[in-house]
């Protein structure tokens, strides 16, 4: 009987462990081009914003809406000249991008400067798409602090140029259980790259993030 005590209380406390030192090898990649400012930005050319949930009525959540509000705030300050809004289209009748497209052009935001990724599932699947759909080779992230630790780490394991911007604006509900729940999260973020080097559910042609030089050099095309 006190042997299968011990032997239990050995696999509790080497899962226990397990726990802690993944999530301590996670965090430990956000130490660096973490902002709290986009003031503090420099330039750069695209940024992502996750997905987040919505309200019945069809409202952004308090989450979303900060998530929205700060990437916006970077845009009309040049300090961002594209976005990509990453959601679930999984259903003809649900599509969470063309919410966040909608909330941003409220916002004032150019609708061909708005990218849609419609094949969200998870923050890995966003960043990975970035990468391999739009041909992202830096990019900012916009989400709150509790989820941006994990996105770093993912983007740099993708090998991005990343560059992050928290977009904690006020207390949220259910704060403490997303902190919770980011323990086990990072724990699927650290399997899907280091042990089974996981791809997105789907993956389909790239998609060019037209710059506004090309733009550009295309109406003088077309006047001349």
């Amino acid at each position: 009987m006190k042997k299968k005590i011990f032997i239990w209380l050995t696999v509790i406390l080497l899962i226990i462990a397990s726990i802690v030192m993944i999530n301590f090898h996670v965090l430990s990649f956000s130490k660096t081009n973490y902002y709290y400012d986009v003031d503090w930005l420099e330039n750069k050319y695209v940024w992502l914003v996750f997905w987040a949930s919505v309200l019945q009525n069809g409202t952004p959540s308090d989450i979303l809406k900060d998530r929205l509000k700060v990437a916006y705030n970077a845009y009309k300050k040049w300090k961002i000249q594209k976005i990509i809004v990453s959601g679930d289209n999984s259903h003809i009748s649900y599509n969470e991008p063309k919410w966040m497209q909608r909330y941003l052009i409220k916002l004032w935001v150019d609708e061909d400067d708005i990218y849609l990724d419609h094949a969200w599932f998870d923050t890995y699947d966003s960043i990975y798409r970035a990468k391999e759909i739009f041909w992202v080779k830096e990019v900012v992230l916009f989400t709150q602090d509790f989820h941006l630790k994990r996105a770093m780490y993912i983007s740099k394991k993708l090998w991005l140029k990343t560059y992050w911007v928290e977009t904690n604006l006020q207390r949220y509900l259910l704060e403490d259980y997303n902190e919770r729940r980011e323990v086990l999260a990072r724990i699927k973020a650290f399997i899907e790259i280091e042990i089974f080097n996981s791809k997105p559910k789907f993956l389909w042609k790239e998609i060019e993030i037209i710059t506004d030089e090309k733009i550009q050099n295309a109406k003088n095309k077309i006047i001349k």
